[in-house]
């Protein structure tokens, strides 16, 4: 089968690794879709075949992953052992990733953390949801600036969550009662008129920090808000 090539900025690289700037709307996992995604991107950039290491094969090198929707930071190792080095700081908590989330209302107070569990949503495969027999999850929120638009109340949003479950961020806001802009999983209705200005939730990984699996150098890399979010912003006023 062809593999339709994607487009997709590499923000830093080394022997090792790389980390790339991922458009929303591409998938990161094959398993996630039959279109062309960000592994089968890292596979050919990468040459991963039969003679690398089988986890790097399974993995196409990835050491996380973002939602289709979500842009920004993501890592992906180019051999076996800089993936185990990569996955093992990610399970062990010392990699650290900041996100940027536009929100609806006005978040109060204006840092916190939220720390509740989630678990899928047992009506619908593809959501979460906090549930008190999930995971246990964590997120911390700092307010970057509160924004009105036509009467309308939001709050721009710095996020670190410090596990990574599927839409942590995404249903941590939710259950906040300050759900993402554009969120059509999780916002209801409202999310058909955001739509008509966004074409995709408002949620930018913004910057991840590890320790490079060689030399120990603790890297920080950063994404800036793509030209798509900073148009948004454009039409709302700071309070």
């Amino acid at each position: 089968m062809k593999i339709k090539k994607l487009e997709i900025p590499v923000l830093y690289e080394d022997n090792d690794l790389l980390v790339i700037n991922k458009p929303a709307g591409i998938v990161v996992n094959r398993s996630e879709t039959a279109g062309t995604t960000v592994q089968d991107w890292a596979v050919d950039k990468l040459g991963i075949g039969e003679a690398t290491g089988e986890l790097m094969r399974a993995r196409g090198g990835l050491a996380h992953r973002l939602d289709k929707e979500t842009s920004g930071c993501l890592l992906i190792a180019k051999n076996e052992e800089s993936l185990k080095e990569l996955m093992r700081q990610f399970k062990a908590r010392e990699t650290k990733k900041s996100y940027v989330a536009l929100v609806h209302g006005w978040l109060e107070p204006n840092e916190g953390v939220i720390r509740l569990p989630i678990a899928r949503d047992a009506l619908c495969r593809e959501k979460r949801k906090v549930n008190y027999e999930g995971k246990q999850a964590e997120t911390r929120w700092q307010v970057i600036k509160l924004l009105t638009k036509e009467g309308g109340r939001y709050s721009l949003v710095r996020l670190w969550p410090k596990t990574g479950r599927t839409h942590q961020i995404r249903v941590h806001m939710k259950h906040l009662k300050h759900p993402l802009f554009a969120d059509l999983m999780y916002l209801g209705k409202k999310a058909k008129v955001d739509r008509e200005i966004l074409s995709r939730h408002f949620l930018h990984a913004e910057i991840i920090e590890f320790n490079h699996p060689r030399s120990g150098e603790r890297m920080v890399i950063k994404a800036e808000l793509p030209a798509d979010l900073e148009k948004v912003l454009v039409d709302f006023d700071m309070v």
